[in-house]
């Protein structure tokens, strides 16, 4: 981490994420949905073909169960096919309040701390910070949209699929394990890296998990502190509209 190839993908990946958030902030949301598809597909197949390749001789034509998509990064692909395929503007809504805080800082984290594996072969190294770079971009045209107003009905829908899709990343990473394979899809079974200052097992895996939670729900509310602010500011101005309006019942 944080070598001279690391940090030349990082300026790459950041020059790359200032000039695609301008590019496109204008488009359509359709739009904007449809390229990061798009790019989001061109990603997976690179990896896919990429990580079989190299495991050819240890696993014939399998794709190694570790580089399945089930990493909160890669299922966002998921999630922006049903944004395509659907036309129900609810389930585009809650979907999007899921998307933004775990686009944006899922991609920038998965920058900053990138698997050995996406540093060792070029077209992994490509692909991986050309598709996190993408997401984070996908995340700040929403976040920015001054006509996609974030209310506190989208922290509690993000906070409802956060909770969905973590037992998903339980019962995955348990169906998945073979007793060999390192799986751990969103990190739920061990942290991303060894010797963290924080989110380590030191502790063993349930203080672990409790840290890990603590972690994202406090990142996810500062994604939407905006909305929350105004949330609570709604509802002091109620209290005290009611009151003048108590106090001059009362005269």
């Amino acid at each position: 981490m944080f070598g001279i190839k690391h940090i030349i993908m990082l300026v790459i990946s950041f020059l790359y994420i200032i000039g695609g958030y301008f590019l496109i902030r204008k488009l359509k949301q359709k739009t904007v949905i449809s390229i990061a598809l798009i790019l989001g597909i061109i990603s997976e197949t690179i990896k896919i073909f990429s990580y079989i390749i190299a495991n050819e001789s240890k696993l014939g034509g399998y794709l190694p169960k570790t580089d399945l998509p089930f990493h909160l990064c890669s299922i966002q692909i998921i999630f922006l096919l049903i944004l395509t395929l659907v036309n129900n503007d609810k389930i585009k809504r809650v979907l999007i309040s899921f998307m933004i805080p775990t686009c944006l800082l899922g991609g920038i984290v998965a920058l900053f701390l990138p698997t050995s594996s996406s540093l060792n072969m070029w077209p992994i190294t490509i692909q991986y910070f050309m598709y996190h770079s993408t997401i984070s971009i996908f995340a700040l045209r929403f976040l920015l949209d001054k006509d996609y107003k974030l209310t506190i009905k989208d922290y509690i829908y993000c906070l409802e699929v956060l909770l969905v899709v973590f037992f998903f990343a339980i019962y995955i990473n348990s169906i998945v394990y073979d007793g060999e394979s390192k799986i751990n899809f969103m990190y739920v079974v061990n942290p991303p890296m060894e010797n963290l200052p924080y989110l380590n097992k030191n502790g063993g895996w349930f203080a672990y998990i409790i840290k890990y939670i603590v972690l994202v729900f406090v990142l996810a509310s500062l994604v939407y502190v905006v909305p929350i602010i105004n949330y609570f500011k709604s509802l002091l101005s109620k209290s005290k509209t009611t009151d003048i309006e108590t106090n001059n019942n009362e005269i």
